[in-house]
């Protein structure tokens, strides 16, 4: 923290004295050019030590008690310990270093000497000056010349195809359009016929897979002297077997999937009513019910616990944090119950999505200010009072 301090001293003065250990002395630099990076560097400070400046001049330590927010005496306790630090590291390790600023290391006469670390540019006039970096241009190709130069180039002009390879790109697309056209004549000349049709061309089904027939062979399902019955034919084989229906039945209400007489015989009788009926049977015949389907069972909706609330209630909560999530809002009910206080947690708001645990409410503000310091003592100074 010291040596962050000494260097924004360093920005403002031209001498920062470190009691007990020596001066770091400012000076100007004015705009310099760097000939190996080919560099133009912004006016800068550079920073030298003298230690026989050793005797205290009050500047660090007054900046160091305003920065920390102490008394004069704590912060010269501070510098103090932060300098044996530094004769403890150059002691072990024969060098220290201050951040951004430079290092120390003693010489063979076991004088302190200093190094300087040109790193960030400590002159506030030069704040963000950046080094320029160029390219040096050689006499004899002056940036003018290259420009023209280069506009003068002729560009490249695509070669013209040849007659050879013209006649052979004509060639591919003539034989193209030929096969194309021999194709589509043939296909079309095959539809033409009468015992042919295109599905023929199947090569599936010379060795009888999904061409539906086997080495010529038409096969069948039905008998060769079948002969389908008429649907006046139909209706009166299935008409004596429907049940007849007896003065109860008549009476007893359909079903919620019984059709009416009319519609069992236009839809023949014993299919459209699910019931089988055997010849000579159709005394007995017993209509089998169709059942509905279930009817789904709304589960009552459960009531919203005591401790959570919804909605505005017009009292003054004191609010310990907010959840995103119900969950969460319940751990943080449940710490808060290991302390013997019942929370609430009030549901969000619309426009809103946190959920709020509260400690206490109370009926007006006044109310709730005078007891939120009692609630501060438990539960820490960022608990707040919300107008619910």
């Amino acid at each position: 923290m010291v040596d962050k301090q000494i260097e924004q001293l360093l920005r403002e003065h031209d001498c920062v004295i470190i009691p007990d250990f020596g001066g770091l002395i400012a000076r100007y630099v004015s705009a310099r050019i760097q000939p190996v990076k080919h560099a133009l560097l912004p006016p800068s400070k550079k920073i030298a030590f003298n230690e026989k400046l050793v005797l205290s001049d009050g500047l660090l330590i007054s900046a160091v008690a305003r920065h920390k927010n102490v008394s004069q005496e704590d912060a010269g306790q501070l510098v103090a310990d932060f300098v044996a630090k530094a004769k403890q590291k150059l002691q072990e390790e024969n060098r220290f270093m201050l951040q951004n600023i430079g290092s120390f290391r003693y010489n063979v006469e076991r004088k302190l000497e200093f190094v300087f670390a040109e790193g960030d540019n400590l002159l506030d006039a030069s704040f963000g000056l950046p080094d320029l970096v160029a390219r040096p241009l050689r006499a004899s190709e002056p940036a003018v010349l290259r420009t023209l130069v280069k506009e003068r180039q002729p560009v490249a002009l695509a070669a013209k195809p040849t007659f050879r390879s013209r006649l052979k790109k004509a060639y591919t697309i003539t034989a193209g359009l030929l096969i194309g056209s021999l194709t589509v004549s043939a296909l079309y000349l095959l539809s033409l016929q009468t015992d042919y049709n295109l599905s023929s061309l199947n090569p599936l089904s010379l060795v009888g897979i999904g061409g539906g027939t086997s080495q010529g062979k038409i096969f069948s399902k039905y008998a060769p002297d079948f002969v389908p019955l008429t649907e006046e034919e139909r209706l009166g084989w299935y008409l004596p077997l429907a049940p007849v229906p007896t003065p109860t039945e008549e009476a007893a209400p359909l079903g919620p999937f019984v059709s009416s007489e009319a519609e069992i015989q236009d839809e023949n009788t014993a299919l459209v009513f699910g019931t089988t009926t055997l010849p000579g049977e159709s005394d007995k015949a017993v209509n089998e019910i169709v059942k509905s389907e279930d009817v789904k069972v709304v589960p009552a909706k459960e009531e919203t616990p005591a401790h959570i609330l919804a909605g505005k209630t017009g009292r003054f909560y004191i609010i310990t944090g907010g959840y995103s999530s119900l969950k969460n809002a319940e751990v943080s009910r449940a710490e808060i119950k290991k302390k013997q206080i019942e929370a609430k947690i009030l549901l969000p708001a619309p426009g809103h999505k946190l959920l709020r645990v509260s400690v206490a409410d109370f009926a007006t503000p006044e109310e709730a200010a005078a007891a939120i310091g009692t609630y501060r003592k438990t539960f820490g100074e960022t608990i707040w009072v919300l107008n619910n």
